[in-house]
């Protein structure tokens, strides 16, 4: 009940803040009607006073309400709570909706992107296609597209391209229309030594993430991509997923069948109820962990390349991507 007034009061919030004039009683439970919320002016009112009290709102009398600077916070504040598992619905979302077909190598995969300025081009196209072909990448497969292209409903900027690289939730979908659940648990940041991987240091679980947690690692620069690509110690961008053990064979083959294609994403696979890299899976379950398709992008960053990165963004038809040595 607490949080159904919570949303309720959150709401009246929002309306005050779309006035830039007082508002009253009536004005709001209209508007909350249109939205799915069925309050009388007299609970309004009530709500109201409530909202006076606490400073988030300031009454002029008959002209009404306004909303102040503390309860903006508020609805802010709101806002990130609200958000709070988006990353992992959309994820899921994108699983679902992807469709590509191994065999017929056809079909819609996940991308990451990052808008790079047309100066840092040629540069920045040498250190991707280092990462990628050191094997530190979900695939060898990429987009290039030019200022003033569209991609997703999106033009390109001028003096900029942008870059898609191949996300590792490609992977899940590919299991996932396998027949084989997947449940993406934790992005994070795994060491390497001597070329292997070690263990995660970082850690963010996707389902109390608001945005996605390789974009922040790398943000943060704690990621060492390319460290690792030329002497085999440092830091890599990853995530781990859960699978039901029982599917782990199925889960093997599978893998296995999308490698011999280029899509080796895979960096370690779990044993039932083991930890895998040192972080602990759910009961009856194996732990799988990919590669993170953002560590060719996390590297431009590494450089001092600017780029405008987004994790998981979009969906494109696998045909209209290129291998890396086209490009």
């Amino acid at each position: 009940m607490q949080v159904e007034v919570d949303r309720k009061t959150v709401e009246i919030l929002k309306i005050l803040s779309e006035f830039s004039e007082p508002v009253g009683a009536r004005i709001i439970a209209r508007k909350l009607r249109e939205r799915g919320y069925q309050l009388d002016e007299r609970t309004v009112r009530y709500h109201l006073r409530i909202l006076d009290e606490k400073g988030f709102t300031r009454n002029l009398g008959y002209a009404g309400r306004v909303i102040t600077e503390k309860g903006l916070d508020e609805i802010r504040n709101a806002l990130v709570k609200d958000r709070i598992g988006f990353i992992i619905t959309k994820i899921e979302s994108l699983i679902f909706r992807m469709n590509f077909d191994p065999e017929k190598l056809k079909g819609k995969v996940v991308m990451n992107t990052a808008f790079i300025d047309k100066k840092y081009h040629d540069e920045a196209l040498k250190v991707i296609k280092k990462v990628i072909r050191a094997g530190f990448s979900v695939s060898p497969y990429l987009k290039v597209v030019e200022e003033g292209e569209s991609i997703g409903g999106r033009v390109v900027p001028e003096g900029k391209v942008l870059v898609a690289t191949m996300c590792s939730i490609t992977l899940d979908g590919i299991l996932h229309h396998s027949g084989i659940p997947v449940s993406p648990r934790f992005g994070g940041v795994v060491q390497f030594l001597e070329r292997k991987p070690i263990r995660f240091t970082e850690l963010i679980e996707y389902s109390g993430s608001t945005l996605d947690p390789l974009e922040l690692f790398s943000a943060k620069g704690l990621s060492r991509v390319i460290n690792v690509v030329e002497s085999g110690n440092g830091y890599i961008l990853a995530n781990i997923r859960e699978i039901p053990m029982d599917a782990l064979q199925k889960a093997r083959e599978k893998l296995k069948q999308v490698e011999e294609i280029g899509i080796r994403g895979v960096l370690a696979i779990g044993q039932p109820n083991m930890p895998i890299l040192g972080v602990p899976v759910s009961i009856n379950k194996a732990g799988l962990a990919f590669i993170g398709g953002m560590n060719p992008l996390a590297a431009l960053s590494e450089l001092g390349i600017p780029i405008e990165s987004k994790a998981i963004d979009c969906l494109m038809e696998f045909e209209e991507l290129l291998h890396v040595d086209e490009i």
